[in-house]
């Protein structure tokens, strides 16, 4: 099939199918010899799965996983060094001293963007997956999430003040603000001032940080799925200041002046600085 007609079999838009096959690598497996995408039967019961799955409530990276299995290199990285190692262990053994100093000691030899790809993102997929008792697993994220925050939060606040900050805001139902915290440091490295606002910002709150002239870009972070997709971006007066980050966005239909990224490497790139 073609990419329009498995769209219409799966139930989503082609922007959708195009954005899966980029960003998870979830898509069309059979190429034409005039080089032309073309999607198998196999192909289209995977992504009917992840539909049904992402409709159901799981986030699109999590349904790929459902669907695909682990490991999925473009999506679930694995603790390959030993570093990451020893975060996971220490992480499952509650060890907060420990965890402190690992990360620490990575941030000032790596930096953030280096970190949080190699080290801490592969850590949290793996704990994931660990047969972990319920308590232990919220245990070891919340410490991890915590050191990690703490860690980030120090590095921000040297940037310089004659600069727009970028605005970083959870959409209206998100809570999860930590991927926003690492792209907070990530920018203070690169001396781009921020303004954190932080999980479930009112869309309302958005609008008039963005009409303050110490304001630049907008960054709208979204990982669950949203109740009122676009609305926290249909109220702001200028599309292209607005960056959409996160997987809750892929099935959204937004303006085409809006910059859509889901990781740090792409947000970075789309505020201009990556």
């Amino acid at each position: 099939m073609s990419i329009g007609a498995a769209a219409d079999y799966v139930g989503v838009s082609v922007e959708t199918l195009r954005a899966w096959q980029r960003r998870y690598g979830v898509g069309a497996s059979a190429v034409t010899p005039g080089g032309h995408r073309r999607y198998t039967f196999d192909d289209l019961v995977r992504l009917r799965t992840v539909h049904d799955l992402v409709q159901a409530g799981a986030s699109t990276a999590a349904a790929v996983r459902a669907v695909l299995g682990p490991p999925h290199p473009l999506t679930t990285p694995e603790p390959d060094e030993p570093a990451a190692r020893r975060l996971v262990g220490a992480c499952v053994e509650l060890d907060g001293h420990a965890v402190r100093q690992l990360v620490g000691a990575a941030l000032a030899a790596e930096g953030v963007v280096r970190v949080w790809e190699s080290l801490v993102r592969p850590a949290f997929v793996t704990l994931e997956r660990l047969p972990l008792p319920p308590a232990r697993l919220v245990g070891a994220e919340h410490l991890l999430s915590h050191v990690v925050t703490g860690a980030l939060g120090a590095r921000v606040g040297r940037e310089p003040a004659d600069r727009p900050a970028v605005v970083l805001a959870c959409a209206p139902a998100e809570q999860h603000e930590l991927p926003l915290t690492v792209l907070a440091a990530a920018l203070a490295e690169r001396a781009v001032r921020t303004t954190m606002l932080g999980a479930r910002t009112p869309a309302a709150t958005v609008l008039a940080a963005a009409g303050l002239p110490t304001s630049g870009r907008i960054v709208l972070y979204a990982q669950m799925r949203l109740d009122d997709p676009g609305g926290a971006v249909r109220v702001l007066p200028d599309p292209g200041a607005v960056v959409a980050a996160g997987p809750a966005w892929d099935d959204v239909s937004l303006e085409p002046a809006v910059r859509v990224c889901n990781g740090l490497g792409e947000c970075l790139a789309a505020i201009g600085t990556g």
